[in-house]
Formats: structure tokens, sequence, C-alpha cells
């Protein structure tokens, strides 16, 4: 199975490429998505962040089950290298944890090619685990510039955001294909699809092969799916 990274800066447009390629029947591992279940109340990363940051954080600080407060933790941790720290630290075992369990259901399922959907993808160290690595490029003024409107903040909130992560030129250097997004939502989708070719692998395992890999694999996703239930 062929592990496909996708990645850009906050603002670049990599959901709106995400779903092209969902639409083209890619399956989609969404690292925002595992990020946001992955803190629901009763989890251990709630716990784990709540024990970071005391209940100020919640949408109701009288009660440590309360959900969180999204945008008051955001604040804190776009502003402070040091709060983005401890989010990181109580959140990114759950993720990764998360992401290989689905990344082994998708190889069970035979499928030949899935995205991984992370906008921290060199930042959390996670390009070892793919083949190619996709990154969702524009210019940081336009990038500011779509921040601010889709927001509602200011520059200097814009820069604290964009700043937090890895500028978007040097992912680009790191990149295996790099689709720009500054056209057209049309344009876009006429750039997403002269990459296509390049995405699906051109060989699929032989039958025997595949039968010995699916034994541990097996396992391993059995595994990972008692320990996601139990909430260790």
């Amino acid at each position: 199975m062929r592990i496909l990274g996708l990645t850009g800066g906050i603002a670049t447009g990599k959901s709106t490429i995400s779903n092209i390629l969902r639409a083209d029947k890619f399956p989609i591992i969404d690292a925002d998505l595992i990020a946001r279940e992955v803190v629901q109340p009763g989890t251990p990363g709630h716990r784990r962040i709540v024990a970071a940051f005391g209940t100020t954080i919640l949408q109701d600080d009288t009660d440590p089950n309360s959900p969180l407060d999204r945008a008051k933790l955001g604040t804190r941790v776009f502003s402070d290298p040091e709060a983005r720290a401890k989010v990181n630290a109580a959140t990114h075992p759950y993720i990764r944890l998360e992401m290989l369990r689905q990344l082994l259901w998708h190889f069970l399922t035979g499928c030949s090619a899935v995205i991984l959907d992370t906008p921290l993808l060199f930042e959390a160290h996670l390009s070892r685990w793919v083949h190619l690595i996709m990154v969702v490029y524009v210019p940081k003024q336009l990038q500011k510039d779509r921040l601010m409107m889709r927001d509602g903040i200011d520059r200097t909130a814009a820069n604290q955001r964009i700043d937090s992560q890895m500028d978007i030129e040097a992912k680009r250097q790191l990149a295996h294909i790099v689709i720009d997004n500054t056209g057209t939502l049309d344009e876009t989708r006429e750039n997403v699809k002269a990459v296509l070719p390049k995405l699906r692998p051109s060989r699929i395992l032989s039958a025997a092969v595949w039968a010995v890999l699916l034994w541990p694999a097996g396992l391993c996703y059995l595994g990972l799916s008692v320990y996601r239930w139990l909430k260790i």
C-alpha cells in the first residue's frame, strides 16, 4: 500500500485538495479530525490537556469534563511556543496511534493508496511514514490574506498562527509534488487532475505476498483497536 502525505500551511487550501482527492476515491486519514477526536471529554488526551492548563481552557471552567474551548486554547497555543509544546506532548501520541490504526485498516482492506492528510507532516516528523509528499502551496502574503479573511483576525494574530508552523516555502522545497492553489477552484481541480497518475501505484502485490503480510498486520490492527476501546 502506498502512503501519500498531504500537507501545506494554515489557509493554503489543504482541505480543498483533500476533498478533491476524496471525491476521486482516495481514502483519507484526516489528522485534524483525529486531533479533535482525541481531546473529546473522557479521553486521555482531554485529561492531559486539563492537567497541563487547568479548567480555564474549557467551555465550562467549573466542570473538568467540559469540552475544550478551542478559541481560548488556540489563542494560548499560537502565541506561546511552550504552551504549544504542552499540547503536542498531550495529544500527539494518541493522534499517531489512531493514524497507525487507520493505516492498518486500509492495508487490511486492500487499499492500494491512502492519503495521510496532516498540517504537521514535517513538524511532527511524520514524513518518514510516507512514500510521496504533496504540498499545497500559495505565496505567504496570499496565505496571510486568506487566513485573516477566513478567521476574522488581524494581521498580528495571522502572523502568529503562520509562524507557529514551518514556513510554506521550506515545505515547498521538500515536496515531491507541489499543488498550486493560487487560482480558482476549477484551476485547482485541474492541477490535482494533472498529478493523479503519479499517485496511484503501478504494481500490486502478489496474492502470496499479500497473504503473508495480512497476518501480522491484522494482529496489530486488533491490538490497536482494543487499546483504543480500553482508552488506556
